[in-house]
């Protein structure tokens, strides 16, 4: 689900000195009153930090208060050994915000001297100079703040992986270590048996009212009910199993034929709307960028293939092989459920995304520790009228050429999965890159 991430806000100034002081009274008030029409959580300190005690004081409290990130703002010049003390056993991101307030003040001269000492120190921070009011600084305050409690918070996951990868896909073979070094979520290996449990666990009443709600919202069914039944059944047993092993996501190898492929569309699909960041092929890196997104957007996203490119538009078309959350269509009366299209039995959750004109961020992550690479992409989706392709497709219209970005991609060894959500979350999954010491990140308009 969506979140607000939570800072700590601190302004420093130093004592002894006649640097205009007086200017910071006014400017702290002005600058909260910014930040409070910004959605973050904020812990202010009713003091201003100018020497050693008040460093302590305020490391105290801001380690109590368990902070994403520390917002240092240098409104006054202020001495670098301040803020190291104040940052004494926080470990994490740093935001440097100053501004001229008068010639006297000389705050650029200290927020340099911090950042310099911060970059010998090894800290994780952001220099931003500027006017506190302007939309650009909000946006650039809100992005890192955004992006430093996503790296906190995906410390604290269990991703489920069912039944291993599919043994025609192996660059989505996993390495729960890097995982774990890098991003931070630990990796749970499930085997295919253990869903058998749950699903003679599974009550009939329950499938029942569960089917009698989907038929109320989704436009056309047209497999037998026997069917509908199983997918049905596969989605309580997942999500009974997600609650039992304590996970916050999951990723499905859905790829052993017969034994799954077709039955867990249903379940992805629905797990989705419920807040359950659920993937597709057992891919975990997707389910680390689809759990991103979710942080970031509160909503469900779409796992997609990149399918064909559309030269007239200059777009790509995305989809995957029906597993689309009812969430993402543009109406819940276009979602068609039938026999899954590729093997011809089982169910899937198909329609076009027929939504144009929002811009939108797509991204891709691939690899493992030493070779993880993420692309990310923006564009702005174009109408979907109808289903040309059996899944989810949606377009993406692209200021760069399509045939060179499809080439960059295929250069850089990019992944075939890539997860599509509305609004422009480029410069996050930038910041989140960086945080994470990411060597390898290609961004594409």
């Amino acid at each position: 689900m969506k979140f607000k991430p939570k800072i700590g806000v601190a302004f420093t100034s130093v004592e002894g000195y006649d640097l205009d002081q007086e200017k910071l009274k006014i400017f702290e008030k002005k600058a909260k009153t910014f930040l409070d029409k910004m959605e973050l959580e904020k812990v202010y300190l009713d003091f201003n930090v100018k020497n050693e005690k008040d460093s302590k004081k305020a490391n105290a409290l801001f380690r109590k208060e368990d902070v994403d990130l520390l917002m240092i703002i240098v409104g006054v010049w202020t001495p670098d050994s301040t803020v190291v003390s104040l940052l004494n056993n926080l470990k994490i991101p740093v935001l440097v915000f100053t501004t001229s307030l008068s010639i006297h003040t000389v705050s650029v001269n200290g927020a340099q001297v911090i950042v310099a000492s911060l970059k010998e120190l090894g800290y994780d921070f952001k220099f931003i100079f500027g006017d506190i009011g302007s939309p650009e600084v909000h946006k650039k305050i809100k992005d890192y703040a955004m992006a430093a409690a996503i790296v906190k918070k995906l410390k604290n996951t269990r991703i489920g992986l069912l039944g291993h990868i599919p043994n025609i896909m192996l660059s989505l073979e996993v390495d729960s270590f890097s995982v774990k070094n890098i991003f931070g979520p630990t990796v749970v290996p499930i085997d295919f048996y253990k869903i058998d449990y749950y699903l003679k666990k599974t009550k009939n009443a329950r499938i029942k009212e569960r089917i009698k709600e989907i038929k109320n919202t989704v436009g056309t069914i047209r497999v037998d009910n026997d069917v509908l039944v199983e997918s049905v059944k596969y989605y309580f047993a997942l999500k009974q199993m997600i609650k039992d092993l304590d996970l916050d996501a999951l990723t499905v190898n859905c790829f052993p034929i017969p034994d799954i492929k077709g039955k867990t569309c249903l379940a992805t699909s629905n797990l989705n709307d419920d807040g359950i960041v659920t993937a597709c092929e057992g891919d975990v890196n997707a389910t680390i960028v689809m759990l991103t997104f979710q942080y970031i957007n509160g909503a469900a996203s779409l796992n997609s293939d990149i399918i064909i490119e559309n030269q007239k538009e200059n777009a790509l078309m995305f989809s995957h092989c029906g597993g689309g959350p009812f969430s993402c269509a543009s109406d819940c009366k276009d979602i068609i459920l039938e026999e899954q299209y590729e093997i011809k039995s089982g169910m899937a959750v198909y329609y076009p995304v027929k939504t144009g004109g929002k811009n939108a961020t797509i991204v891709n992550l691939v690899g493992r520790e030493s070779t993880y690479r993420m692309c990310i992409l923006k564009g702005v989706s174009i109408p979907t009228k109808e289903l040309s392709y059996h899944g989810n497709p949606i377009q993406i219209k692209f200021n760069t050429s399509v045939a060179d970005l499809l080439n960059q991609i295929g250069n850089e060894g990019f992944g075939h999965h890539w997860m599509v959500a509305y609004g422009d979350h480029s410069d996050i999954f930038r910041e989140i890159s960086k945080l994470v010491k990411l060597k390898h990140v290609t961004q594409i308009d």
